[in-house]
């Protein structure tokens, strides 16, 4: 059994590196890792086949590459398994399905066989992605989003209506606009600011900000509940839920589909309420209006579990020691041969 080497070098390959799942799941963690002897980087994958085998090549002098939410052709994830000592698949969505929650065609399912026949062991970002993955990979660990675990000032609900927020983007809008007839029916009741990059279409006013970070923080702090509303399919159930982190971090109570990552992340009702349909939403929103103290203790639970979940680096830290495993163990070049696949994968 071979020591892993200190720092340990980590390529995050990533197809947008731009992009908020980026940013959160790995850019984020990186100070984290760091500290652990984990010396990671963000890397795009490019366009064209030059640009690519040429990355292929630099990526070799890593000890370990992580996929972030990135599925290889056969050729490439044939190559990159020669290359590096340890290769883990980084899926924090449904991967192997379309946006739509359709099983993926031939080519992605292609991509997605080739991934998994390479790779040493798949992180996942919530329970139903891992039980899905346990399937048709030997190597499956639960890695929960992560949110930082600095302590907030104590928050306590305003008086007059309940302020409701709801933070995503032009591609997640429809799921808030779905329960735009249960919001309208409390209109009296409530205020709800909206962040994304383009206006919802409600049938009641509401504030909406260009997402920013920094929008972002401030209509947080002014908030009392984070919406977190899903359409139940398999797509959505693939979430991995980090706007209820982020909510939680907050202090914010949750009211939430229950589905995409909502049972790990609230263990409802510690920090938040599960709702379905648009009298469920009603219900549950009617009753954080109503109950302020509830709405108090609830907010409170909320940032206790969060300081708990995120607390002592909690996510880094199971990275790291996945990956140091995998080293230790000589990778998972030999990982047993993939079991019959589960429709759940598209395979």
């Amino acid at each position: 059994m071979t020591e892993p080497p200190r720092p340990l070098r980590v390529a995050f390959l990533a197809l947008d590196p731009d992009s908020a799942s980026a940013r959160v799941r790995v850019l984020d963690r990186l100070p984290g890792l760091a500290r652990l002897g984990v010396a990671g980087h963000l890397v795009g994958w490019p366009r064209g086949a030059r640009k690519r085998r040429r990355l292929l090549s630099a990526l070799g002098e890593e000890h370990a590459v992580v996929l972030h939410r990135l599925l290889l052709g056969e050729s490439h994830a044939a190559r990159l398994r020669r290359r590096v000592p340890v290769l883990v698949l980084d899926a924090d969505d449904a991967v192997h399905l379309r946006p739509s929650g359709r099983p993926g065609g031939p080519l992605l399912g292609a991509k997605l066989r080739a991934t998994l026949d390479a790779v040493d062991a798949v992180a996942c970002g919530n329970a139903t992605l891992r039980d899905a993955f346990r399937s048709v990979h030997p190597r499956v660990r639960l890695l929960l989003p992560a949110c930082p675990a600095q302590e907030l000032a104590p928050r306590s609900p305003a008086a007059g209506p309940l302020r409701l927020v709801w933070t995503g983007s032009r591609s997640t809008l429809p799921y808030l606009e779905a329960i735009g007839p249960a919001l309208a029916r409390l209109r009296d009741r409530v205020r709800l600011t909206v962040l994304a990059d383009r206006s919802p279409r409600l049938p009641l006013p509401c504030a909406f900000t260009p997402w920013s970070l920094a929008a972002e923080e401030r209509a947080l702090r002014a908030a009392d509940v984070g919406l977190y509303p899903l359409p139940d399919d398999p797509w959505a159930a693939g979430k991995s839920g980090y706007k209820l982190y982020l909510y939680m971090h907050h202090g914010l109570v949750s009211v939430a589909s229950p589905r995409g990552g909502s049972l790990e992340a609230l263990a409802p009702p510690e920090a938040g309420l599960l709702a379905e349909g648009p009298a469920g939403w009603e219900q549950a929103l009617a009753r954080l209006s109503e109950d302020r103290k509830l709405l108090a203790h609830m907010s409170l639970r909320a940032r206790r579990r969060s300081l708990a979940l995120h607390g002592g680096a909690l996510r880094e830290r199971a990275l790291a020691a996945l990956l140091r495993s995998l080293w230790r163990n000589g990778g998972g070049r030999a990982h047993p041969p993939q079991r019959p696949g589960a429709s759940s994968t598209g395979r």
